[in-house]
């Protein structure tokens, strides 16, 4: 029989102890952070929105199949025209508490303001640009750009910012 074994078998058992409780938490947070970068990392490949998302019908005016473009004159009712006013005229910066609570800073306005209709977009006629990655379809079945024709009223899901709408999905609207 050695002497002294039971101390050193408790000293190694008291230090194991100490290192499996540490480790579990350092692998929870190792597996968290890795997990942060591959979801950051396929992230990247989204594109940046701007302004607000929309779906809204209209009617076609003018087509650009050079540019990929459409001239679109809204079918929206004055309740969504008013929201989206409100939405790109209300630039001033808001602190909102928890709760709801918000603070809103005017801004400084020149002594001459330009006219309302120089700095307003107009809502009833608005340019929808077609990227690579916007869907034209006609109930299930794909479509071109070419197939559209002028009159034509039409489904349009996108990013609207200024007079721009950004199209991610375009179908006919019967």
């Amino acid at each position: 029989m050695r002497c002294g074994s039971s101390s050193t078998d408790y000293l190694y058992n008291a230090s194991m102890s100490r290192f499996t409780d540490r480790l579990v938490p350092s692998l929870l947070l190792i597996l968290f952070l890795l997990a942060t970068v591959f979801a950051k990392a396929a992230d990247r490949q989204r594109l940046a929105p701007y302004g607000t998302f929309i779906a809204t019908t209209g009617r076609i005016m003018m087509i650009d199949l050079k540019n990929k473009t459409l001239r679109v004159r809204a079918s929206d009712d004055q309740l969504t025209q008013n929201f989206l006013l409100a939405k790109q005229g209300d630039t001033s910066p808001v602190i909102t508490f928890p709760g709801g609570a918000t603070i809103r800073f005017p801004q400084r306005t020149g002594r001459h303001p330009s006219p309302a209709g120089s700095t307003t977009p107009n809502l009833n006629q608005y340019m929808v640009v077609i990227t690579g990655k916007t869907v034209i379809q006609d109930g299930a079945e794909p479509m071109r750009l070419e197939d559209f024709t002028i009159g034509e009223t039409i489904s349009i899901h996108g990013w609207y910012a200024g007079n721009t709408l950004t199209a991610s999905r375009i179908a006919k609207w019967s």
